[in-house]
């Protein structure tokens, strides 16, 4: 297969960039409600993620543990896989392979773990640990 060109490879970078900046901007927005706390007004395992991750950008780390102590965890590897995506179709044109070795297969499989352990979390959190049920 024949490599893009440079300028190709910039164009389809800047479009993958403003996928992930709309994606980024709807989910920090508030305009999209957790189907599963609208349904039942209970927390599901991932409320408060998004909550936790704007805290952490302001640096309120107490709030965003309070907020879901595994939301800025799957935040941080979603950031590194879309920037090595990002890099891969810059370097590319394709991301094909991303998160299949190096850093981006680490990011995939801290993802794996952080929402694997959301489940026991959100469940102790009804007992009042890791700030309590956080707020629907």
């Amino acid at each position: 297969m024949m490599k893009k060109s440079l300028p190709k490879r910039i164009a389809l970078a800047s479009l993958y960039a403003a996928g992930i900046a709309a994606i980024g901007v709807t989910l920090g927005s508030g305009l999209f409600r957790c189907p599963f706390a609208a349904l039942t007004h209970m927390p599901c395992p991932g409320c408060g993620s998004t909550r936790a991750v704007l805290a952490v950008l302001h640096f309120h780390f107490r709030e965003a543990l309070r907020f879901n102590p595994t939301g800025p965890i799957i935040a941080a590897c979603v950031g590194v896989l879309a920037v090595e995506g990002l890099w891969m179709v810059v370097r590319d044109g394709h991301a094909k392979d991303l998160a299949v070795s190096g850093v981006g297969r680490w990011a995939v499989r801290g993802i794996v773990v952080a929402v694997v352990l959301q489940v026991p979390i959100w469940a102790l959190r009804f007992f009042g640990l890791f700030g309590g049920p956080v707020p629907v």
